[in-house]
């Protein structure tokens, strides 16, 4: 069977992203990974959720678990696997792909240009350049520029 993995920050518009990746899914007959790997090297306290966390490591691993276990109850209809892990973004989610024998990579891209692109990069760019599976990539705005 196919697999396609979706991933994704779980920024602010994810949602383009999933439905994108989930349509494809099952116009493939595929099997889905929601991956989200929770970036090492930002930190921040994610907001108090009422839950006792050991690090904020263990909370962001919650709050994304949490939404992408959401996506996921709302597609019965396709077989989906959650993975959410503390690691680089840029590469662990090529070698997940890997690792998983993925047939496609489904991201988002925010599109920033100018300084926000140079002092964030792009996850997007990065796994396009190089992944040595094929990468789907999904503009997440609704706007030229």
């Amino acid at each position: 069977m196919n697999k396609i993995i979706i991933t994704s920050d779980l920024s602010e518009k994810k949602e383009i992203v999933f439905d994108f990746g989930l349509k494809l899914a099952k116009h493939m007959n595929a099997s889905v990974e929601l991956v989200t790997v929770i970036n090492q090297n930002v930190e921040y306290m994610p907001a108090d959720i009422g839950m006792n966390f050991v690090d904020q490591w263990e909370a962001r691993e919650h709050m994304a678990r949490t939404v992408l276990e959401k996506v996921k109850e709302q597609h019965t209809d396709i077989p989906i696997e959650v993975v959410v892990f503390v690691g680089d973004p840029k590469e662990d989610v090529i070698k997940q792909a890997i690792e998983t024998k993925a047939c496609i990579l489904v991201v988002g891209t925010h599109g920033r240009t100018g300084i926000t692109h140079t002092l964030m990069g792009s996850t997007a760019e990065y796994i396009v350049r190089h992944s040595p599976i094929p990468v789907l990539v999904v503009p997440m705005k609704d706007y030229l520029h």
